[in-house]
């Protein structure tokens, strides 16, 4: 009886560890990329008692209970050592210690592949900018850096079996920017031409070596004078906490071989720049090549001390929806370039750059069709300068390649193209000056144009 009540007391002592440390060790920094929470306060800003305090106190004591980095460290090693498996659902564990984002299993599978006409939407609404850009007199670039697993995916645990496809998105994608005559930097292929391995194990970026060679290739793809960092001396330091490590092992992961490349760094920031992860960067003091206006994703971390010394100013940002058009008019940039991951394509098709919708002739002849398409006018929502015209066409009436049109009190617009059958455009408020609004919507195959829905929309409706 002695030695159960000693056990029973031993584990009551083990749970209530965590909240008894709290007084002399609690957590106050998380690998998850949020603001921890604050402690909840009893009563609102009015007074009164605050009805959420148990479920705010919940939330807080999950992210602060004492040793909670360690404890979720300590499970996440026997679950990989033991098991082989991941205890985060937002990380894979692949075989020879390599992990893997967990968001981009159905790239590697297959399972995500777009349709024909996904793709072609995509290529479209891609092309759509790369006209703007020019149309304004700078240069325009695409890069898409591939996912882990579509360069090295013989790391991915148990999964062969179940792929349905080993075509990705981004092997669709480049052949019908290459027929639209979009600027592309193909670092997908680049990549796979590689013998060396380019990304990390516990990572999902690529290495030193990576970085450099996708920022020659988006230097070439400009056709820019640049230095290439051939002769640049380059260390091996095991110094690199991989992203994908911290979320699995927090702070206490085995760090891994990165190459350093000693560049005497050129530039400077303008802003208050805490890190490379800020959504806003700017910089001054870099040669040769004018402006840069950069939309990029964490993929571009590496590259902004590249980019930033080969131009006399820069800028870089993260945010989403790119706004082009108002930081176009704001800095005139002479060159443009377009950065985003292979797993986050589809954010072409559900949240395009903001610009003002390209202008296009009239067809010569039209054919009325009834349809179920429809059509919707508002404000839109991420900069409210804009009206959004979007709807989705009756499906039966598109093909592969259809393009969708907007005519506005007679004035015809290039749509974007979302989803499958999908349009969105965006117009500048002020350019609206009657009301109401007629809108048309037409589709265009093969030089057919047809309108297939038409509507007045009032002021305020």
């Amino acid at each position: 009886m002695k030695k159960h009540l000693i056990f029973m007391i031993a584990c009551l002592a083990v749970c209530l560890l965590p909240f008894a440390g709290m007084a002399v060790h609690p957590t106050t920094i998380t690998t998850e990329n949020k603001a921890m929470s604050e402690f909840p306060e009893l009563k609102t800003e009015e007074g009164v008692w605050n009805s959420d305090f148990f479920q705010e106190f919940e939330e807080y004591f999950n992210e602060h209970f004492a040793f909670r980095n360690e404890l979720v460290y300590a499970d996440a090693k026997i679950q990989t050592s033991v098991f082989q498996v991941s205890n985060v659902d937002t990380v894979i564990y692949g075989t020879d210690g390599w992990l893997y984002y967990t968001s981009t299993l159905e790239d590697y599978l297959g399972t995500g592949k777009m349709s024909n006409r996904q793709i072609y939407n995509l290529a479209h609404n891609l092309s759509l900018v790369w006209q703007y850009v020019e149309e304004k007199g700078s240069d325009f670039l695409l890069a898409v850096p591939p996912n882990k697993n579509t360069l090295y995916g013989e790391h991915m645990p148990y999964y062969d079996s179940y792929i349905v496809d080993q075509v990705h998105n981004v092997d669709l994608l480049a052949p019908k920017l290459a027929a639209m005559g979009v600027p592309y930097a193909d670092l997908t292929e680049l990549f796979r031409n590689e013998d060396e391995v380019l990304y990390l194990k516990r990572d999902s970026h690529w290495n030193g070596k990576g970085a450099v060679l996708a920022y020659n290739c988006i230097m070439d793809a400009l056709g820019y004078l640049h230095e290439d960092y051939k002769d640049t001396s380059v260390t091996r330091t095991k110094d690199e906490d991989g992203d994908l490590n911290r979320m699995l092992y927090t702070f206490y992961g085995e760090k891994e071989l990165n190459d350093n490349y000693e560049i005497e760094q050129k530039y400077f920031y303008v802003n208050d720049v805490k890190s490379v992860e800020d959504v806003w960067i700017e910089t001054k003091g870099g040669t040769g090549n004018g402006t840069l206006l950069m939309f990029r994703d964490s993929f571009g971390n590496t590259l902004i001390p590249l980019l930033a010394d080969q131009f006399e100013e820069a800028w870089f940002t993260k945010e989403v929806p790119y706004g082009l058009e108002s930081l176009m008019e704001q800095y005139d940039p002479d060159t443009v370039v377009v950065e985003k991951v292979e797993r986050n394509l589809s954010e072409y098709l559900t949240m395009p750059p903001i610009i003002s919708a390209l202008e296009t002739d009239f067809a010569q002849t039209e054919e009325a069709v009834e349809s179920d398409t429809t059509v919707s006018m508002k404000s839109l929502e991420y900069d409210f300068n804009y009206y959004k015209i979007s709807g989705n066409v009756e499906e039966a009436l598109l093909k592969e390649e259809t393009d969708i049109l907007v005519r506005i009190n007679d004035v015809c617009y290039k749509a974007y193209h979302t989803d499958s059958n999908g349009y969105e455009v965006y117009i500048k408020k002020k350019e609206i000056k009657t009301w109401p609004v007629e809108i048309k919507v037409l589709t265009k195959d093969r030089g057919i144009s047809k309108v297939v829905q038409t509507r007045q929309i009032e002021e305020g409706e």
